[in-house]
């Protein structure tokens, strides 16, 4: 409700006023990035706190450094002839080989831990998602929310300025569905279930009872 009210006023002001919120260093776009600023402060608050999934929101703490980098735009240096995030960067004689190698080590640590976070995250998101644990569930409206931003950025509609306020909106609702899910997210990681485990939960606590005469 807030983005479609931010939306509404940003298409009623005209591309004349908008374009000054949604621009770069426009209103929309710092706003966005507090707010993954305080998402992945506060996942780093938490893996200090509750050690019993420490590890995990470490991941996530990570995970939003990179989103809130991302955001700003970090990969598109100015110094730099092309994004590093980008397979041309690495080919072109323009780059120097420290450059290559610093920012592919970048690459690779971006990858291995969102890897990891998914390696570790998915079966529990699963299972959280299932039994409608609020954080899977803002979690994959997040992902739904910052996968239309991205497709709207990709089409016709980033020609225009509805188009433009719709993605910078969008983006910024996803950063707050991020920090819901920081939140939300588990204190603790609760084991898979097992047969064994399972059928201990039901009377008689899974053991064989002899049969009376």
């Amino acid at each position: 409700m807030l983005g479609a009210g931010a939306l509404l006023v940003l298409t009623n002001a005209g591309a004349a006023e908008g374009e000054a919120y949604i621009s770069d260093q426009g209103l929309v776009q710092n706003l966005t990035l507090l707010v993954l600023v305080v998402a992945a402060a506060t996942a780093g608050v938490l893996a200090f706190r509750f050690r019993e999934n420490r590890f995990n929101l470490a991941l996530l703490a990570c995970g939003m450094t990179i989103y809130a980098g991302r955001e700003h735009d970090l990969h598109r240096l100015s110094f730099l002839p092309e994004h590093f995030t980008r397979w041309q960067f690495y080919t072109m004689d323009a780059v120097t080989t420290s450059q290559k190698i610093g920012f592919g080590l970048v690459i690779c640590g971006v990858i291995a831990v969102v890897g990891l976070f998914l390696y570790r995250m998915t079966g529990p998101f699963l299972r959280d998602f299932r039994s409608s644990q609020p954080w899977a569930i803002l979690a994959l409206v997040w992902l739904v929310s910052l996968t239309i931003s991205q497709i709207s950025d990709r089409t016709w509609l980033n020609d225009t300025f509805a188009g433009r306020a719709f993605e910078e909106i969008t983006e910024l609702v996803a950063a707050g569905l991020a920090l819901s899910v920081v939140c939300l997210f588990p204190r603790e990681m609760q084991p898979p279930k097992t047969a064994a485990s399972a059928n201990s939960s039901k009377p008689g606590g899974g053991r064989v009872v002899p049969e009376t005469a």
